[in-house]
């Protein structure tokens, strides 16, 4: 019957019923869960509890934590209004560019699991996740589980890794955190992991930023230093953002890398180079 009603009526009277159920639906969806102001309060809620939290787990505790909630991060990103902006998840960013579908990962490091979640595992068939933290461990799997990561609470210099060989393995924000011998311990560790046209990816601060830190990198050569006795192929940028508010505020110069032994990876991955010509003016005979 209301098939046959609907059939009857004309194109435009159809659309105008469309548009008044939608309306309806509408009115009925902002009812139930409020609008623009509704919303701020629930900002303004979150942002106060994100603040509570940082204090709490920073500046209140007897022991700084051993990792950074990325999702105080992530939230100040969305809805502060100090402008914070989207550097300090560039690492996800740049180290997801290389992870193929059907790649095995290994995360060395996953602290929370934002950056393993939200960034490599959706782009790659499975991820090993490590973290000698098992306050870590646990909350990344709280809030950033998935069914293609598992995580393990390991030490990553002492214990082997989960599996013998991956394609793309990540290391975030922890040289600096070791002393040389450490460092050159793990690398070769990593090199032997890797899949023969595999990639290891990751990011560290340059300058003396790091009050933990058993090592400083003041420039990109620096670390070419560090991988070239691992890797053939190197490959290096930087990027210096303003972090902090206030008087905490310094720029941060911010070092990504992805390093191979064979390069076809990293050449796909890459952007695609196009060199401009002139165009002719064909109303000018000179040309």
């Amino acid at each position: 019957m209301k098939s046959s009603i609907k059939n009857a009526l004309s194109p435009q009277a159809r659309q105008n019923l469309r548009n008044l159920r939608l309306k309806i639906l509408s009115l009925k969806e902002s009812a139930l869960w409020g609008g623009f102001r509704r919303e701020s309060t629930l900002v303004k809620l979150l942002n106060r509890y994100y603040f509570s939290l940082y204090r709490r787990q920073w500046e209140l505790s007897t022991e700084e934590p051993h990792f950074f909630s990325q999702r105080i991060g992530f939230f100040k990103f969305a809805f502060a209004e100090n402008g914070f902006g989207p550097y300090s998840f560039y690492r996800g960013f740049f180290g997801s560019e290389v992870v193929q579908p059907n790649d095995q990962l290994l995360d060395i490091g996953c602290g929370d699991g934002f950056f393993t979640k939200r960034f490599l595992s959706i782009r790659c068939k499975r991820v090993d996740a490590v973290d000698i933290e098992p306050s870590a461990i646990e909350s990344a799997k709280l809030y950033n589980s998935a069914p293609n990561i598992t995580y393990y609470l390991l030490d990553a210099v002492k214990e082997p890794f989960p599996s013998d060989k991956y394609d793309v393995i990540a290391w975030d924000g922890a040289l600096g955190h070791f002393a040389k011998e450490t460092t050159d311990h793990v690398l070769a560790k990593i090199k032997a992991a890797l899949k023969p046209n595999g990639v290891f990816v990751g990011s560290e601060s340059l300058g003396w930023e790091g009050s933990d830190h058993l090592q400083f990198f003041d420039s990109l050569e620096d670390l070419h230093k560090v991988f070239r006795s691992h890797f053939q192929f190197i490959q290096l940028r930087a990027v210096d953002y303003r972090t902090g508010q206030g008087r905490s505020s310094f720029v941060r110069r911010e070092a990504f890398w992805r390093c191979a032994n064979e390069e076809k990876r990293l050449r796909e991955c890459g952007w695609e180079s196009y060199s401009q010509q002139p165009v002719k003016n064909v109303m000018d005979p000179s040309t």
